[in-house]
């Protein structure tokens, strides 16, 4: 008799448990769904970015090689890739993303050295833009282009360069200044509408 009961109530705490777990499992999907409103929305950065998708397969924002992307600058003859981060390796061939900022909505920023034997230099004429100028940004989730509205020289220091702007779309380029270590040279481009 014991045995019986004992078997009884060990079959019961088994079929409890099997209860709990679907009961958390539709609680847990139902929460995934909900959380997930828009499908169109990733996020990079922790910037919420909508995209466009055709399909179900997954969202690519990086070619084989890391490409995020090209930038064009008619003016000074610039068609060059972009890749994320801003490290010594991937500067030597590409512009780099600031990570930090934006990939679309908000301030994209990127940098490029502008002088150097060993290193690619696609910036070496970004000081000869000049409010008016077109910049060209394409990547996966489209292309945008821009008009130069101001340069300046910073210090080396001043990250506010790479903040997120809200209301509008823009782009910043920043590279180095001969001779001057502690100091940057910014190119900053608002998108044309």
């Amino acid at each position: 008799m014991k045995k019986s009961k004992i078997k009884l109530i060990a079959i019961g705490i088994i079929l409890l448990i099997i209860i709990l777990a679907v009961i958390i499992s539709i609680i847990v999907s139902k929460f995934s769904k909900d959380n997930n409103i828009d499908n169109n929305m990733i996020y990079v950065n922790d910037i919420p970015q909508e995209v466009t998708v055709d399909s179900e397969d997954d969202i690519v924002l990086a070619d084989e090689e890391g490409v995020i992307g090209i930038l064009e600058i008619p003016k000074i003859g610039v068609s060059a890739p972009i890749k994320e981060g801003t490290d010594w390796e991937t500067m030597k061939e590409y512009i780099g993303h600031f990570e930090n900022s934006s990939i679309w909505e908000g301030n994209v920023c990127l940098a490029s050295h502008n002088r150097g034997s060993l290193v690619k230099h696609y910036f070496e004429k970004i000081n000869e833009l000049v409010n008016g100028d077109t910049i060209i940004y394409k990547t996966v989730l489209g292309e945008r282009t821009y008009q130069v509205v101001s340069t300046k020289e910073i210090t080396n220091t001043d990250w506010s360069i790479t903040e997120n702007t809200e209301d509008k779309n823009i782009i910043t380029l920043v590279t180095c200044i001969k001779n001057q270590p502690e100091k940057r040279f910014c190119v900053v481009a608002e998108e044309k509408i």
